[in-house]
């Protein structure tokens, strides 16, 4: 059941005001700690940086079946590239979407034969997770002109919010601003000094089709199914257009509808930031459904914020004081936070990725990966 309760808004334009800046701090820190979803308005975000990119949306998905099938993420070891209608499932369901997944650009820097002093330098690169890392599969200009240059300047635009948010989140914590730049070592060159190790992370980003629904179909159709974001740090949706059906699960278990506000974002949090917190911070499980006939395609536009690969959920946690972590309901148990950050094995970003990838696109992983690897993050 669906209800029209309202998820808080923040005007980020508030930041620039002394007499203001409390109350909007007041905002997100509520939005932290007890909902975990907002949308943000004001945000800075270039409006013409958008449109260039929504306004080409139909033209990717309309290329020619034989045109994105040259782009299919079966192409590409770091998970690149295009996934057709309902090859993606969530709770064992198929979701009824097509996407392409792009991330900022970036080489191939996995390296199996890495020499022992580039490991020393803490340049371990032959960490397998590191293939991740990689170039997009860009649609050729004829089929979309101009989509690669519009992506970039997206994306650009993208990363500089994700960066001003999370300084805004460190005042809402009561922490030094700057207390996580050392993750993001593209913030200063003062910060790659001091850090040497932390590779700049590659944020991704989908482009995301559910297509128009026939009246056929029926009341409830599955998009996405309910599942929290493992795929960065914090989320950042755009909602092109109208079209509904993106809801998000409130503390009582009921689905609140996210609907497209004009000039906004919406802002959720990741797994990673979840576990970091120690549930203090809510990851809100969300998903996309169709109710009824969708008379036209609804886009969307998931920027996840990435963090460093060799950088585990403890290290993030050692910046975050007690009094942040101590923040959780009473009633959440230590084994409810997220399970793939109680292993081990998967602590490392890096680690946690690779597993999310491989699990959710094996066929591509039978490609690159090795059958033991496949068995080992299958686990």
């Amino acid at each position: 059941m669906s209800g029209t309760a309202a998820l808080p808004i923040l005007d980020l334009s508030l930041a620039n005001s002394p007499h203001q800046k409390q109350q909007l701090l007041g905002q997100l820190h509520d939005a932290l700690f007890n909902v975990g979803f907002l949308y943000i308005k004001s945000h800075g975000v270039a409006q013409e940086k958008i449109k260039a990119l929504t306004s080409l949306l139909p033209a990717l998905f309309d290329q020619t079946n034989e045109a994105k099938a040259s782009l299919s993420k079966l192409n590409s070891p770091h998970f690149l590239g295009y996934s057709g209608f309902a090859e993606e499932a969530t709770l064992g369901q198929r979701d009824l979407r097509e996407q392409f997944d792009f991330a900022t650009e970036l080489p191939v820097v996995y390296d199996p034969k890495a020499s022992t002093s580039d490991k020393s330098k803490g340049e371990d690169f032959s960490k397998l997770y590191y293939r991740l890392r990689g170039p997009n599969q860009w649609p050729a200009e004829d089929n979309v002109p101009g989509f690669r240059n519009a992506f970039l300047e997206y994306h650009d635009e993208l990363q500089a919010l994700s960066y001003r948010f999370v300084h805004l989140i460190e005042e809402a914590f009561g922490i030094p601003v700057g207390t996580f730049d050392a993750f993001f070592p593209r913030l200063t060159s003062a910060n790659n000094a001091a850090h040497p190790r932390y590779v700049p992370p590659q944020h991704r980003i989908k482009l995301v089709k559910y297509p128009a629904s026939p009246s056929g179909l029926a009341r409830e159709e599955q998009g996405v199914g309910a599942h929290k974001d493992s795929s960065g740090w914090l989320t950042f949706l755009y909602q092109a257009g109208e079209e509904e059906g993106l809801e998000v699960l409130d503390a009582s278990g009921s689905w609140i509808r996210a609907p497209p506000i004009e000039g906004t974002f919406v802002v959720n949090f990741g797994n990673a930031f979840e576990a970091a917190t120690e549930g203090a911070v809510k990851a809100t499980i969300h998903r996309v459904i169709t109710e009824g006939p969708r008379l036209k395609p609804r886009y969307s536009i998931p920027f996840f914020q990435g963090l460093p690969l060799d950088l585990t959920v403890k290290e993030v946690r050692q910046c975050i004081p007690e009094h942040v972590r101590t923040l959780r309901p009473v009633s959440e148990r230590p084994n409810s936070l997220v399970s793939s950050f109680l292993d081990s094995r998967w602590e490392s970003l890096g680690e946690s990725q690779l597993r999310k990838w491989i699990r959710s696109h094996e066929d591509v992983a039978k490609k690159w990966y090795s059958n033991e690897v496949i068995s080992y993050y299958l686990q």
